[in-house]
């Protein structure tokens, strides 16, 4: 027994030996390789999945929009993960660090660069799949990190990089999780890009290698989505039904059923009352009550199908009231009712208010958000337009009235109001009466299964949050949230009710009597108030017409709307303009009889019109810009020689502008400054005399302000008041302002240490940071320094560093375990970093704790 046991322990220790790390034997391997595997790679790799997996279950889908293949990032979700991909990267470098040999090394490295990824930290991330690619042997471990680099330039919409990185792997072979991997990665490049044939082509490929049921299904339903998106219903049909087959999970076999049922043919009557009833069938069931916004919202597509407007609006008007928390399907509905009224009915003002719903709701990140918000723009000036016009209209309307009349009609208008605000004010009240008191149950139920308290689990907490979004929607932190009428604890009463004080008779009847008032003094009774009532008008419908030319393409509408321009204000300034877009409608529409008139009408009453040679001249307008460029040229080599107080010379040159280029655009401003020329030329009378000829010459210029100035300051020149002597005032000391530290973490920074002059550890503390430099930090070319501070303190300088993030990185490198410092403790030592003006600033004010404290303010 005891020869036995002798044998047992000789051949542990035997293998023991064998296992050294610093041997290179068969046993050696194995133990390193087993080591590294099971101690480290395993452990990161199963802590990984577990954290991919959260930020899957945490991910909230847009169905309305062609799914993510690579779902974004909730960064809210990642803040609560970091202490777990701490946890990556540390049980992945164990194997680095103590089985450098193994073949799990390149392994651990992607997992440590797949980290950096989720932490948002891009540069660390490309570093080490660069490193991957660059010096591992196991080509799949390269692939891998290859892949993932891919995804770190999606992710920084570096999408030249990116597609560099696919064309890598045209004649690679990979084992199938790479390509599936590689092929899902290049499906979302083309998505980014909208190459939507591209995207089919690399799904179609990657759902052979999908092993997982439910991410089957969502890659089967992104590619049902992509051909709805180009038109292969038949195709998106068989995909859809695909997934159904899966018993895919809820929410995405609902959204496949309604999808299935957009993309059904619809040959007849029949079939259109076939897939209406599966939607009403779908709303009426009780498991769908969160998704009744989104039913609605596809019968209303499907009544858009079949061009039946007012049956669409009105599924949307249900759809809009249904989304009482899912914020982003409201958008949704809001948007297709807008583009109803906007590209079928051409009803504009509707338009613009459902467009302005539309962009409140909707994220701002969502695919096509600026084009919404351009239509926004352009419908929100024509309703504006439109609005000037009415109210200048009626407004004269009232002018033209007998006084008595109009005081009527106001007294009329301001009864209205008054009725209005009191049904608004009772509106809500009735609203909440109606709406009861019940609620449905919190959606997570009002425990936590598992062993971990639900607050100490902020995963959880962080998918009970979306989860409270989509079912409740934003709400303010307050008691009875859920209850649609917050009753108080006494009288029934609503809580929030609000009572209605006693009304003012005699504060009201002021308020009406300024309001009046108010009315009375916007009609345009006087001269000066219809000319300038005329001006509005005159000005909205010019703008108007070339909204409806240019932007709405209502050629009829523009046409209409320039000849009333014209009908109303024969003289406008705009006249030659809206002759010369008459002339272009005509054309497009190929009217060239109206043509032909438009552009007679046009040369006979301004014969010298930019717009009247375009006709005859195609090409005018370049050589009018040409012409135009050369003049503003030679107007400021004028100013520059009146500024030099050339004045001759700077006559000649406003005399050669007027002559070579006599149609410039800039002729109030060659008129303004010959004024000012013979003001320092001639005398204060014809100086007098040119500004008033400007005057009258150029109403409309800019420049009216400072001809108005110039001769009020003629005017108290000759009445004697400019020549009084001003009372002495007392001139203060100059304020001289303290210097300041200031923050600027683009500006170069240094890296620096404090420490007493006495201290024995400091002494050798440049010569560790030398050697450390070369050999971690060789390629950036650092420099040291120390500067003695104050008598007691002494500072090394460690620069220079390009901005503060990559000085913070260094100074976060201090506290591992081959840092110079980490033998170094004490209070009296201190790290900080500091940009390169500070510290001059700092050797200035040599008050150190005064610069730790804004340092701890401002960068920590």
């Amino acid at each position: 027994m005891k020869l036995t046991r002798f044998f047992v322990y000789f051949l542990l220790l035997g293998l023991l030996a064998g296992c050294s790390s610093e041997k290179n034997g068969p046993m050696s391997r194995a133990f390193r390789n087993l080591n590294a595997r099971f101690n480290g790679y395993f452990l990161a790799r199963e802590k990984m999945l577990e954290i991919e997996n959260k930020l899957a279950a945490a991910n909230v889908n847009d169905y309305n929009r062609i799914l993510d293949v690579l779902p974004p990032i909730d960064t809210t979700v990642l803040r609560t993960l970091q202490p777990d991909l701490d946890e990556v990267i540390k049980r992945a470098s164990f194997p680095i660090a103590r089985h450098p040999k193994s073949k799990w090394i390149d392994d651990c490295y992607v997992l440590i660069g797949k980290a950096r990824y989720y932490q948002g930290e891009e540069a660390e991330a490309i570093k080490t799949f660069r490193y991957v690619q660059s010096t591992s042997k196991d080509p799949n471990a390269k692939h891998a990190a290859l892949v993932w680099l891919m995804r770190t330039y999606l992710r920084a919409k570096d999408y030249d990089n990116a597609s560099s990185i696919s064309e890598l792997f045209r004649n690679e072979r990979m084992n199938e999780d790479n390509g599936r991997e590689l092929l899902l990665t290049r499906a979302q490049l083309a998505s980014e890009q909208n190459n939507l044939p591209d995207m089919i082509a690399n799904l179609e490929n990657a759902l052979p290698f999908v092993e997982q049921r439910d991410e089957e299904s969502r890659v089967r339903f992104i590619l049902g989505q992509a051909y709805q998106a180009t038109n292969q219903d038949a195709k998106a049909y068989e995909q859809f039904s695909q997934i159904l087959k899966k018993r895919p999970p809820y929410e995405l076999g609902f959204y496949s059923k309604l999808n299935q049922a957009q993309v059904t043919e619809l040959k007849d009557a029949t079939d259109q009352d076939k897939v209406e009833g599966f939607l009403n069938n779908l709303a009426e069931d009780e498991k769908n009550r969160e998704y009744l916004d989104k039913i609605y919202y596809d019968l209303a597509r499907l009544e858009l199908k079949q061009k039946q407007y007012p049956a669409s609006l009105e599924y949307l008007g249900k759809s809009t009231k249904a989304a009482t928390s899912n914020r982003t399907q409201k958008a949704y509905s809001y948007l297709l009712a807008g583009q109803i009224h906007y590209e079928h009915l051409q009803q504009y003002k509707l338009a613009q208010a459902y467009y302005d719903s539309t962009l409140q709701l909707l994220p701002q990140n969502t695919l096509g958000y600026e084009e919404l918000a351009d239509r926004r723009t352009v419908l929100t000036a024509f309703t504006q337009q439109l609005e000037i016009i009415r109210t200048e209209d009626s407004l004269q309307a009232l002018a033209q009235l007998p006084a008595a009349e109009r005081t009527l009609r106001i007294a009329q208008q301001l009864e209205k109001e008054q009725q209005a605000l009191t049904a608004a004010e009772s509106a809500p009240a009735a609203a909440r009466t109606s709406a009861g008191t019940s609620g449905p149950p919190p959606a997570g139920g009002f425990g936590a299964a598992g062993g971990t308290w639900y607050f100490d689990n902020p995963v959880a907490m962080a998918g009970a949050r979306n989860d409270f979004l989509r079912v409740w929607g934003e709400r303010p932190l307050q008691d009875n949230w859920r209850r649609t009428t917050a009753l108080s604890m006494s009288g029934g009463q609503p809580a929030d009710a609000t009572v209605r004080p006693a009304v003012d008779s005699t504060a009201l009847a002021t308020a009406n009597a300024q309001k009046q008032e108010a009315y009375l003094q916007a009609i345009p009774v006087t001269v000066e108030q219809r000319q300038a009532s005329d001006k509005k008008v005159e000005e909205a419908l010019f703008t108007l017409a070339n909204i409806y030319q240019q932007r709405l393409r209502e050629p009829e509408q523009a046409t209409k709307t320039f000849q009333q321009l014209l009908q109303r204000f024969p003289n406008s300034v705009h006249a030659s303009e809206a002759y010369y877009g008459l002339y272009l409608i005509a054309q497009a529409q190929k009217q060239p009889e109206q043509a032909a008139q438009f552009a007679k009408a046009l040369k006979d009453r301004f014969p010298n019109s930019k717009y009247s040679r375009l006709i005859d001249q195609p090409d005018f307008l370049n050589q009018f810009t040409a012409e135009n460029a050369a003049a503003h040229a030679l107007y400021d080599s004028a100013y520059q020689l009146y500024d030099e107080e050339k004045y001759a010379l700077a006559s000649a040159v406003l005399g050669e502008i007027s002559q070579k280029y006599p149609g410039n655009d800039i002729p109030d401003q060659v008129t303004f400054l010959q004024a000012l020329i013979t003001g320092r030329t001639q005398s204060p009378a014809a100086f007098k005399s040119a500004l008033e000829a400007f005057q009258q010459q150029y109403p409309d210029s800019p420049l009216q302000p400072r001809a108005k100035d110039l001769l009020s300051l003629h005017q108290r020149l000759e009445s004697g008041e400019l020549n009084k002597k001003p009372d002495p005032v007392p001139v203060a000391p100059p304020v001289v302002e303290a210097p300041s530290y200031k923050v600027n973490i683009a500006a170069p920074h240094a890296f620096v240490v404090s420490y007493p002059n006495d201290s024995l550890a400091a002494q050798k503390m440049m010569a560790a940071f030398q050697q450390y430099n070369t050999r971690y930090h060789a390629k950036k070319n650092l420099t040291i320094q120390v500067i003695p501070l104050t008598d007691s303190t002494r500072l090394l300088v460690v620069q220079p560093f390009a901005d503060y993030k990559t000085t913070d990185q260094f100074s976060r490198l201090q506290k591992a375990r081959n840092s110079p410092l980490v033998t170094v403790k004490g209070p009296k030592f201190a790290t900080f970093v500091i940009s390169a003006e500070n510290l001059l600033l700092l050797q200035q004010l040599k008050d150190l704790p005064a610069y730790l404290a804004f340092f701890e303010k401002n960068y920590q």
